[in-house]
C-alpha cells in the first residue's frame, strides 16, 4: 500500500516525534510504503496538501491531533476532494478528539495502522463555516464565547495533556459572563443571554469531554449546544458532567440537531474549530453530508 503520511512530530508537546521510530517501525511490519513528510511550523500541512500530487497514493495519513486533522481537512476540501482518496488517522497530539470515532483502542498506534492497512471507509459529514470574508470546514466541532476561552487557555498548557482543557474551564471560570447573542435555526430567530455554544459533528471535543452525546459523524446533522446565563457555582457542578454527556439535561443548557444555523452578536465573540483559533461571529454553519472519506475500526461501519 502506497501512502503519504503528514506527520506533525510537535504534537502532543512533543511526543509526537518521539514516536516517529515505532510509527517507521509499524508501517514496515503492515506493509505500508509511506512518504513521510515532517511539518516544519503551524498550519504547514495546509500548505504541504496544496501543493502536493495525491495521484500515486491509495491513502493520505494524518499523524497529529485534532489541529493537524483540522488543517488536512481544509486542504483536502480545497484541492483533493474529487479524489475521494481515503484519509487515516494516527492519533499522537493532545487532543485526539476525532480517534474516538475512528477506533475503540485510542491508545494504541498499532491499531489505528491495523485499520489503515485494513481499508474499511466510513464517510464523515464537515460542518462548513462561512464568516465576512472567510470559509473554513471543521470535522469535530466549533464553538464560541466560554468554549473559546477554554481552548486559548488549553493550548497554554498542552503539556499537560488532557488536563490542559480541564484547567482553562476552572481558569476561565473566574472571569464568566453572558451576552446577547442571536440564533436564526430552522427558519426561527432566537434572542439569548448565552455563554458559551458548542456546533459539533462528533461525540467529543478537547480529548475526552462528550461535548454532544447525540452526535453521528454520518447523519447529515450538526448538534447544537447552547448554554445560557449560568452562575459560575452551576457551571462548576455542571462541568464534571461533560465527560459522559450527561450535562445536557441540565435546566439552562439547550440541546438543538439541524443543517444549518446562523449566529450574530453586537459582542466580539472569536470561533474555535477542531481546538484552532478561526474565524468571528456573524457566522452561518452548515453541514456537508458524507464528503470525507476516513477510514475506521470496522465495528464503525
Amino acid at each position: 500500500m502506497k501512502a503519504l503520511c503528514i506527520y506533525n512530530p510537535k504534537a502532543g508537546n512533543g511526543k509526537a516525534g518521539k514516536q516517529l521510530g515505532l510509527v517507521k517501525k509499524l508501517f514496515d511490519t503492515y506493509k505500508i510504503d509511506a512518504d513521510i513528510i515532517l511539518t516544519q511550523y503551524p498550519h504547514h500541512g495546509t500548505k504541504i496538501l496544496s501543493e502536493i500530487d495525491l495521484s500515486p497514493y491509495k491513502v493520505l495519513i494524518i499523524a497529529g491531533g485534532d489541529g493537524s486533522m483540522f488543517d488536512a481537512v481544509n486542504a483536502y476540501v480545497r484541492h483533493h476532494l474529487d479524489s475521494q482518496i481515503p484519509v487515516g488517522l494516527l492519533p499522537v497530539g493532545t487532543g485526539n478528539s476525532l480517534s474516538k470515532d475512528i477506533s475503540p483502542d485510542t491508545n494504541s498506534l498499532e491499531s489505528f495502522i491495523k485499520i489503515i492497512r485494513q481499508g474499511h471507509i466510513k464517510h464523515f459529514d464537515l460542518g462548513q463555516v462561512t464568516t465576512t470574508g472567510h470559509q473554513f470546514y471543521f470535522i469535530n466541532m466549533t464553538g464560541f464565547g466560554f468554549t473559546t476561552d477554554v481552548t486559548l487557555t488549553g493550548v497554554k498548557y498542552k503539556y499537560l495533556g488532557d488536563f490542559a482543557y480541564t484547567l482553562g474551564v476552572l481558569l476561565n471560570l473566574i472571569r464568566l459572563k453572558s451576552y446577547p447573542l442571536q440564533m436564526i435555526i430552522n427558519g426561527q430567530t432566537v434572542n439569548l443571554e448565552n455563554t458559551y455554544v458548542t456546533i459539533s459533528n462528533s461525540k467529543f471535543a478537547g480529548g475526552k469531554m462528550m461535548v454532544a452525546p447525540k452526535a453521528s459523524v454520518n447523519d447529515g446533522l450538526l448538534d447544537i449546544v447552547i448554554v445560557n446565563k449560568v452562575s459560575r457555582l452551576q457551571l462548576l457542578k455542571t462541568f464534571p458532567k461533560i465527560f459522559d454527556g450527561t450535562y445536557i439535561k441540565s435546566p439552562y443548557v439547550k440541546y438543538y440537531r439541524t443543517n444549518r444555523i446562523r449566529f450574530t452578536s453586537n459582542h466580539k465573540k472569536i470561533l474555535s474549530p477542531d481546538g484552532e483559533i478561526v474565524g468571528k461571529l456573524p457566522a452561518e454553519i452548515r453541514v456537508l453530508p458524507q464528503i470525507l472519506p476516513i477510514l475506521v475500526d470496522k465495528v464503525f461501519l
